[in-house]
């Protein structure tokens, strides 16, 4: 047959490609253990940082510095944390700090927030809503039509599919007016009518300028921020939060976190958390604040950072690292495995052909192993071949092995 060696080329590559992915698949799952983190929150009453994980510590929950406290007082010890349960036994203390406090007002205060990697590298979506900031109702209602931004904004009817052009001309002057320069590089928006108000979208134009974007009474309210003057943003969360003290999270190209805040006099300032840099290509935060007090939880593939802040001006008070917990398929992986395929990623929710774990420790086990295999099939194939399987080999170190293993090689001789 004519195009024997080639055919084998084709199918050992392909079989090698196949073992590359569920080799290790297989492997992790009987190996990998869970890597989750346990709840951290800090403590008003004990002014520290406390490790909060019943599935080991049934009975009891610690602060950072290994001081344990008995189930009991979980309520008493974290009252900005359990204040729901608290108030239902009538033991919500009037104050903390010298600020009164009751069911209300700490559930306007309480903030929430978690952002994954993944948030960045999926799609955005390609078109906003643009809700009427001071309904004459009082409720968010959907205004009928969508816009898209580039080059210039422009509003689309949703019955029609006809593009607006009085509307859409009459916002896109306002931005230029107020200096945006288009195309624009992004905007961040929250389109939903099931949040308290409406602040619009911020707008990132092509020099790098943040513009607060909404509509008032049918008209536009565009303003620059001037934040883009102090840091390179690289992304934003909007989050409309109940008592109206920042309008979101702000991500800077050198690492920097923190809140988009409004003044008294009606401008926008950026408060950086007091934590370590961020990077959203690979950071997990998460966020639970209250009224005096916010926990930031920051974690990566090396372990945990958990700082305790304080709520208005976000300095760190307490600090916690973790290490990931390292369990059998992290020593193997890095021994047996030079990479991996998969079809998944921790970065993306789409399905593709993903590789990763790169080792230099599993590179020199397979180049030990594809020296074996160069020599071990000396007498049983050709030089083309053996060559071409101890690349292979090299190339996928045990999934290698296990491709050579269900390849029969006298086949296409």
């Amino acid at each position: 047959m004519k195009y024997k060696s080639l055919i084998f080329s084709i199918i050992l590559v392909s079989v090698t490609l196949l073992a590359s992915w569920t080799v290790p698949a297989l492997v992790q799952k009987m190996t990998d253990d869970s890597h989750s983190y346990p709840l951290m929150y800090y403590s008003a009453r004990l002014k520290e940082l406390c490790v909060i994980d019943f599935r080991e510590h049934k009975n009891s929950f610690y602060d950072i510095h290994g001081n344990e406290y008995p189930r009991a007082q979980y309520d008493s010890l974290l009252p900005l944390l359990n204040y729901r349960q608290l108030a239902m036994e009538g033991q919500l203390p009037d104050s903390l700090e010298g600020q009164a406090i009751d069911v209300k007002i700490l559930r306007s205060k309480q903030v929430m927030f978690r952002f994954r990697p993944v948030d960045v590298f999926s799609p955005q979506p390609a078109m906003g809503v643009l809700l009427e900031a001071m309904p004459k109702r009082g409720n968010l209602t959907l205004p009928g039509d969508y816009f898209r931004m580039d080059r210039e904004l422009t509003f689309v009817d949703a019955q029609s599919n006809s593009v607006n052009r009085q509307k859409s001309e009459i916002f896109t002057k306002e931005l230029i007016k107020k200096g945006f320069n288009f195309p624009v590089k992004a905007y961040w928006g929250n389109p939903t009518v099931r949040k308290p108000y409406e602040e619009g979208y911020f707008c990132l134009d092509s020099k790098g300028a943040l513009f607060h974007l909404k509509m008032v009474n049918g008209r536009p309210f565009v303003k620059d921020t001037g934040i883009g003057s102090q840091l390179g943003i690289r992304w934003f969360v909007m989050s409309e939060t109940s008592d109206k003290r920042f309008y979101g999270y702000l991500f800077g190209e050198k690492g920097e976190m923190g809140l988009l805040e409004s003044t008294d006099e009606g401008g926008y300032r950026f408060l950086p958390f007091d934590i370590r840099p961020i990077d959203i290509t690979k950071d997990e935060i998460s966020i639970l604040g209250n009224l005096l007090y916010w926990t930031v939880r920051v974690s990566d593939a090396e372990g945990m950072d958990c700082y305790g802040l304080d709520a208005v001006t976000l300095q760190s008070l307490s600090f916690y690292h973790q290490d990931r917990k390292r369990v059998l398929w992290d020593e193997l992986s890095e021994w047996l495995f030079p990479f991996r395929l998969s079809p998944s990623s921790e970065t993306s929710s789409f399905v593709n052909l993903y590789a990763g774990n790169l080792s230099s420790k599993g590179l020199a086990v397979s180049f030990f192993l594809a020296l074996l295999t160069f020599f071990l099939c000396r007498n049983k194939v050709s030089l083309y071949r053996r060559i071409l399987m101890a690349l292979c080999v090299c190339a996928a170190g045990l999934s290698g092995i296990v491709a050579l293993l269900f390849l029969l090689w006298n086949k296409y001789e």
